[in-house]
């Protein structure tokens, strides 16, 4: 039995080892053992490439606003295990994670036992469940990875949210954008409505094929959806109001499944959500901003972004990736923006190291990545803003070094 955080923590970082495992034999065995938690839940299902994250915090502040208990499921976060498990904006307290670890842990060593060793992420996601269905109203649950073999993948939503399609994780989504969008499609159920981003052509067809097949109603939603809201946004760049379009149409969604929401109360909560480490301002003299542009379509959005907001600065860059990412194309975007990009690497086991990084631009800068911040937060030059953008965990990593500095 763990008697605090620290030990329940280390007992699923040491499980990291058994990487990422497709499939839904073993999250149901897990969540069987717990009493079926994800039967009991009114869902919000949010799988994509880019995009989960802001979306479900939109929604999550929508549905507080107008007083639903709004419960939210999404990795990573600055705050790690605590923060990614929240109830109205309050995390899961460290006494209730221990409980619901040792809740977990007889199944887990007879998984263990018969050689069907569940993941960090699939446990994480049975605590999340056991959580949210005794505390939360309804809950937004941002899919891990692709969406059909996602261990969050159980569920029977209210309603199913797909937020666009981008070459990730090819390894285990397949190579194009038709297979990829097939497994994020695969979040699609009978009896929910679906909502999509996604623009190409290929994804389209694939999404369409899938509501089509099981008779689901589906919309196409764009970015002026959320301008005809008139939706105000604190967060930054054209991806940020589909985002929020998102959002927004969700909501008219829930109206008509009988979820109570005021037209007002939802405008106020959108236009007030900040996320961090999406083109947050972490610092305004000298202007340091972090963005978790983590893939190449989260860097062509970082990119647009930039050059819409700041013409007329000098920007340097400070990168850092995981190894399975295009980083050699997410390099070459930055490039669009400046020639003094700095590369560094981070802790994690699938970090990039710096000599991989040079391969992929042996003209730039190389560093540990705290002197970088620490020369940056000391700058004195205001024709300049400083940029910290790759791995959402290299983000937050560098997010809290400055925080405590």
């Amino acid at each position: 039995m763990f008697e605090n955080l620290a030990q329940a923590e280390a007992f699923l970082a040491g499980r990291r080892h058994l990487g990422i495992k497709p499939g839904l034999h073993r999250v149901q065995q897990l969540l069987e053992a717990s009493g079926n938690p994800e039967r009991r839940m009114k869902t919000i299902h949010i799988a994509g490439t880019n995009g989960k994250g802001s979306t479900a915090t939109y929604l999550a502040r929508a549905l507080t606003a107008n007083n639903w208990r709004a419960g939210s499921f999404t990795s990573p976060t600055p705050g790690g295990f605590l923060e990614s498990i929240q109830v109205d904006g309050h995390w899961i307290t460290e006494e209730a994670f221990v409980h619901e670890c040792n809740s977990l842990l007889a199944i887990i060593e007879e998984m263990d036992g018969q050689d069907a060793h569940p993941s960090e992420f699939e446990i994480h996601v049975c605590i999340a469940f056991s959580y949210l269905a005794k505390h939360a109203d309804i809950s937004l649950i941002e899919a891990g990875m692709g969406g059909r073999g996602d261990a969050t993948n159980v569920l029977q939503p209210l309603l199913s949210i797909i937020t666009n399609i981008g070459l990730d994780h090819q390894k285990f989504l397949g190579n194009t954008i038709a297979d990829i969008a097939a497994e994020k499609a695969g979040i699609i159920k009978a009896g929910a409505p679906v909502l999509s981003a996604a623009t190409q052509e290929e994804a389209i067809n694939v999404i369409e094929a899938h509501a089509k097949a099981i008779k689901v109603p589906l919309t196409w939603v764009r970015a002026e959806n959320a301008e005809r809201f008139q939706v105000q946004l604190k967060m930054r760049g054209q991806h940020q109001k589909l985002n929020a379009a998102l959002a927004v149409e969700a909501c008219q969604v829930l109206q008509g499944l009988g979820i109570t929401l005021e037209e007002e109360k939802v405008r106020q909560a959108i236009s007030q959500t900040q996320l961090p480490g999406r083109f947050e301002l972490i610092k305004k003299e000298p202007q340091i901003i972090l963005d978790g542009a983590h893939n190449a379509e989260g860097m062509a959005a970082f990119v647009k972004t930039v050059q819409a907001h700041y013409p007329d600065k000098k920007i340097k860059v400070l990168f850092g990736a995981f190894q399975d990412k295009p980083f050699e194309q997410m390099i070459q975007q930055l490039q669009e923006i400046t020639d003094d990009i700095t590369l560094t690497t981070f802790e994690h086991e699938r970090a990039a190291d710096l000599s991989t990084l040079t391969e992929a631009f042996p003209g730039a800068n190389r560093v540990r990545w705290t002197e970088w911040v620490d020369q940056a937060c000391t700058a004195n030059q205001r024709d300049t803003v400083y940029f910290v953008t790759g791995s959402l965990h290299f983000i937050y990593q560098v997010r809290a070094y400055i925080v405590k500095n």
